[in-house]
């Protein structure tokens, strides 16, 4: 079995009263792609932004690489190896893709806000990285556009290789399909998958396509009102009774 990159135990968030996750846990091996589904109100975005830093959980703890990190601010688990993105893309509109994708690089090798330029070295080296990433998602032929012209999807695609700057181990995706047509979905998953074959990156996404679920997902974890409903292969999640009735749907399963 490959090394356990990732794992929640017991995880906890209140809100006030409101118990958002209670008692969730996961485990997220290395070189797999793993998703979190579930209808509105589960707790997926609450238990994503106590992986990732943004929120502490009140109970239960979060390890990565093997490090405790359950009170960790999310800069110091980037600096470990774990990328994020959005439901909300957080990318510069005003900016171009490759100005975008620059402004990540920069930030993860220390070169931002020094109020100088960057040598000629740095600046090739930083071209140099650019370009791989472009060529990760597909954006060389937009590179220098503003991002504010192009599709959802390439704006989707360009905050996946904004995550990709600081050269993860891990990736949360959070929702990487909202508001996309089908025909730029199927470009997103495309580049997922070509990830996770040529880089081996490690994966976590949340997401409401079943169908992209059930197609992608190796590892899939159904949350239900903030606790663990089930967790298994996309044909254990498929077959289980528990599910289908609280999620899935009979329809949407026999048509995959």
């Amino acid at each position: 079995m490959s090394d356990l990159l990732l794992e929640a135990k017991g995880v906890g968030k209140r809100f006030g009263g409101v118990h958002a996750v209670e008692d969730v846990s996961l485990r997220v091996y290395a070189g797999s792609i793993n998703a979190i589904i579930g209808p509105n109100g589960a707790g997926k975005t609450t238990f994503f932004n106590t992986l990732s830093g943004f929120y502490f959980p009140d109970a239960g703890s979060v390890s990565f690489t093997g490090a405790d990190v359950t009170r960790a601010p999310s800069y110091d688990r980037v600096r470990m190896g774990m990328g994020r993105t959005f439901q909300t893309s957080s990318v510069f509109p005003e900016l171009t893709v490759y100005e975008n994708l620059a402004v990540g690089i920069e930030s993860a090798d220390n070169l931002s806000f020094r109020f100088r330029t960057l040598s000629r070295a740095q600046r090739a080296t930083l071209d140099q990285k650019v370009d791989r990433l472009l060529g990760f998602v597909g954006l060389g032929a937009v590179a220098h556009r503003p991002l504010a012209e192009l599709a959802h999807g390439s704006q989707r695609l360009c905050e996946i290789a904004m995550s990709l700057s600081t050269e993860p181990k891990l990736v949360l995706l959070d929702e990487p399909m909202a508001g996309l047509a089908q025909a730029e979905t199927s470009r997103v998953v495309s580049v997922i998958r070509n990830l996770h074959a040529e880089l081996g990156l490690t994966v976590l996404f949340v997401e409401h396509n079943m169908r992209v679920v059930l197609s992608l997902a190796q590892q899939i974890t159904v949350l239900d009102r903030g606790r663990v409903l089930a967790t298994g292969t996309p044909t254990e999640i498929s077959a289980n009774a528990e599910v289908r009735e609280a999620y899935i749907g009979k329809e949407v399963i026999e048509h995959v």
